[in-house]
């Protein structure tokens, strides 16, 4: 391939205020979402507040907190999210924040919806085609739905961030119209400490987790433990949504080696990357990992496709017939609808699947007073991510119980076992009221 694009990578770059500057009121930002929202350009993006009016920035999981998120400035930038992390929490506290609830399958639609007219992103440098790497979090700014359909399009390089082995986020120097550098660390998400809890509910979900089957994992505490469970498990695959450093050492134990996966087999498929700088590094240039836009990996009838897919996800809350509230506390959005459902539908489509949705048994408020995290209803106002209809195995510190198709009657009975000792006779009172038992 012609090695012409190297003027055209020169003639393209530019200082960062100036492609800050190029945004004016009214205008639509795509910013993506974690590592990939550019740090250089968004902290210039802040300098622009009382220069422009009614700027509506998109994004999701932001990893810094920038001068256009802060409320002083809301006349000037409005911010739609399409998943809540604490970031975004602080945000909509603020009111300079709004949730857009969707499934982050619908991520492409929504970038279709959203019809910006400028982006930004993180990129590695190029390659000796000319081709640059959208990287960690390529998946929240789809391509075609968003990169190609703007007026403005501005790679920020940064020499920090991997290159990933994935052809939905490599993009072309011919393909953008700004380029500036910003070789920022890239942000490191610390790994949660395991909780004792955490460990009771992770050796519960190990269990259902056979010789060979794709797994699904999340972040966090629950997430980590695990995976150092199972480690006594052979040739496991991965179809997951986001990948982490618990993934990274299953690898090198040889445990996740998605030999007897059936659909890509030899590839963990993903959408997203976060974690340390040594994960970061790990897969860098690593073809055993495959990352893909997320309107594809999260697809039901593609995550289906993997025989013995194992769902695994949390929820904050749920009622005694198997509602699972997972991204509200009453009417206060805490998280992200996420790829949850996305998962579980897909699990239920997989030849010998299984979806779990794990919890701890009670939560303490600010006065210390202990509460049960199973409750006869959900809290007035909690959002329903996941309904009683598809979920399968619940797990929590007390044991595991599997709801698939089971009558209302079973399912209290069985909720009520893993709930904590403390609530079982209170929450049996409020069922014999309500006519369950």
């Amino acid at each position: 391939m012609s090695d012409s694009w190297r003027t055209e990578y020169e003639k393209k770059f530019t200082t960062v205020d100036y492609a800050a500057s190029l945004v004016q009121s009214n205008d639509r930002v795509f910013l993506g979402g974690g590592t990939g929202i550019p740090s250089g350009f968004a902290t210039e993006l802040g300098k622009l507040a009382g220069k422009v009016e009614n700027v509506t920035i998109y994004q999701g999981y932001a990893m810094g907190l920038y001068d256009y998120m802060k409320p002083e400035n809301m006349e000037s930038f409005h911010i739609e999210t399409m998943f809540v992390g604490p970031m975004e929490r602080v945000c909509m506290d603020w009111g300079v924040a709004q949730y857009k609830p969707m499934h982050l399958s619908d991520i492409p639609a929504a970038g279709l919806k959203a019809n910006c007219n400028r982006v930004a992103f993180v990129a590695t440098p190029p390659d000796e085609n000319g081709y640059m790497n959208r990287s960690c979090f390529g998946a929240f700014l789809p391509q075609k739905e968003t990169i190609e359909r703007a007026e403005t399009v501005i790679a920020e390089i940064n020499s920090n961030t991997p290159w990933i082995n994935s052809d939905d986020f490599k993009i072309h120097v011919s393909e953008v119209d700004h380029i500036i550098q910003n070789d920022t660390p890239l942000f490191e998400l610390p790994e949660i400490e395991i909780t004792e809890l955490e460990k009771q509910m992770a050796n519960y979900i190990a269990e259902l987790i056979p010789d060979g089957a794709t797994i699904q994992l999340g972040i966090g505490g629950l997430a980590n433990a695990i995976g150092n469970l199972l480690y006594d498990k052979k040739d496991l695959g991965m179809h997951s949504e986001v990948i982490t450093p618990s993934v990274m050492r299953l690898v090198e134990a040889g445990v996740l080696n998605c030999s007897k996966k059936n659909f890509y087999p030899g590839q963990i498929v993903s959408s997203f990357a976060v974690g340390t700088k040594k994960f970061y590094d790990f897969i860098d240039h690593n073809d055993a990992f495959k990352l893909c836009d997320i309107g594809w990996v999260n697809t039901p009838e593609i995550i289906g496709q993997n025989d013995n897919l194992i769902s695994i996800n949390n929820t904050l809350m749920m009622d005694l017939t198997g509602q699972a509230g997972s991204e509200s506390i009453g009417t206060k959005q805490y998280s992200g609808t996420g790829g949850q459902v996305n998962f579980i539908q897909g699990a239920k489509k997989s030849k010998g699947g299984k979806s779990i949705i794990s919890l701890t048994s009670t939560y303490t408020d600010k006065n210390g007073k202990m509460h049960s995290k199973i409750m006869p209803t959900l809290t007035n106002g909690t959002v329903v991510t996941t309904s009683r209809n598809d979920v399968e195995y619940v797990v929590t510190e007390y044991g595991v119980v599997n709801l698939k198709l089971e009558n209302v009657k079973t399912r209290v009975e069985s909720l009520i076992s893993i709930a904590h000792p403390d609530f079982r006779e209170e929450l049996r009172h409020e069922a014999k009221k309500i006519g369950w038992l």
